[in-house]
């Protein structure tokens, strides 16, 4: 008997070494020593091992031997269609689908393998994951959906597939606390204990964050709202503005996103984001569109004294654009009728920060429209 029990032992180990390294002689061998093909090894049955790596033809006899085509590795319940999916090995992936693989299972995380698909752009996939019945709604644990993560990374084919299948267009993801947050709340951990920011943003949101305009423009017409906010205020606007993402920026606009939305913490508008980080042409859109262009920012502190004015309370987007030196923005917004002469809580003006910082170019526009 113990003979026995040795021998069992020693074809899993040649069964799970031969599934990894894509030996298909030895593992023929290993089942018919008696190996068992369902044994977990914590990252998983031979089948994952094999699934992982890519082995085609090692993946193929496992299932012709009875091997469960959904069973999930112990460490973070991932399935070898997942694996699959995960390292482009295509041929198995078909492989297993074609054995049934069910296609909504869900890892620890929440993960599937249409958000995995949907992710990587895998157009093909994901539509055979929606004729095998996946779950087009079926989320991560932090709420993101196939829709999110195709649309963050701009793959247009795999968002229009999503929306035909019925994908919530206006889903929110909750990405949980910021890092800011974190070490607030390790800074102060008396200070505001439920300031927890999620951050709820839209496949909308994360696409135009992105500068992904195909996927916007696809987004808009199925029905997005195009003034969703995050928890923290952020809307698409905002975000392409801040990322200098003209043609985003330009659909959004057409489609009538708010250009006067604001950033809940900051203050901040579309055109300040804009102004600050120096993107003309955006700053041009959003003034044609009839952007404030005297609105000021209404930073607090939110760590070292929370509540009081920050650095930025009370800037305009030309304070903010001279600081940083962007004269074609300044001009521009001179040219939109800017208070040449606001000043900022702290007493800042345009000219005082241009000049502190050596903008030569700015100052000199600044002085001509009347700066004192």
């Amino acid at each position: 008997m113990v003979g026995l029990v040795v021998e069992s032992c020693s074809a899993d180990h040649q069964l799970i070494n031969a599934a990894r390294s894509g030996n298909i002689a030895q593992v023929q061998a290993a089942l018919a020593a008696g190996a068992d093909i369902h044994r977990d090894w914590k990252t998983g049955t031979a089948l994952i091992q094999a699934a992982e790596q890519g082995h085609a033809a090692v993946v193929q006899a496992l299932l012709a031997a009875g091997a469960d085509v959904n069973a999930k590795a112990t460490t973070d319940g991932q399935t070898a269609l997942m694996l699959a999916l995960q390292n482009n090995h295509a041929a198995v992936v078909q492989a297993l689908l074609a054995a049934g693989a069910d296609v909504n299972v869900t890892a620890a995380d929440g993960q599937t393998a249409l958000i995995l698909a949907a992710e990587q752009g895998r157009a093909a996939v994901v539509q055979a994951l929606l004729a095998a019945g996946a779950d087009v709604n079926t989320t991560r644990t932090n709420d993101q959906t196939a829709l999110m993560a195709a649309a963050a990374n701009g793959h247009a084919e795999v968002v229009q597939a999503l929306l035909a299948a019925g994908a919530d267009v206006n889903a929110k993801w909750d990405r949980g606390k910021t890092a800011e947050e974190v070490v607030r709340t390790l800074l102060f951990p008396k200070a505001d204990v439920n300031a927890t920011r999620t951050e709820d943003r839209t496949a909308l949101i994360l696409a135009a964050a992105n500068g992904h305009a195909a996927v916007v423009q696809a987004l808009l017409a199925a029905g997005a709202d195009v003034n969703a906010t995050a928890t923290d205020g952020m809307t698409a606007l905002i975000l392409a503005a801040e990322q200098g993402h003209a043609a985003v920026v330009q659909a959004l606009l057409a489609a009538d996103a708010d250009v006067y939305a604001t950033e809940t913490v900051s203050g901040q508008t579309a055109l300040m984001a804009a102004a600050k980080q120096g993107h003309a042409a955006v700053v041009q859109a959003l003034l044609a569109a009839d952007a404030d262009v005297n609105a000021t920012r209404t930073d607090t502190w939110r760590v070292l004294i929370p509540g009081s004015p920050g650095k930025y309370h009370g800037r305009t987007a030309l304070i903010l654009a001279a600081a940083n030196g962007h004269a074609a923005v300044v001009q521009a917004l001179l040219a939109a009728d800017a208070d040449v002469n606001a000043t900022a809580t702290d007493g800042t003006t345009a000219l005082m920060v241009a000049s502190e910082q050596g903008h030569a170019e700015v100052v000199t526009l600044l002085k001509q429209a009347g700066a004192q």
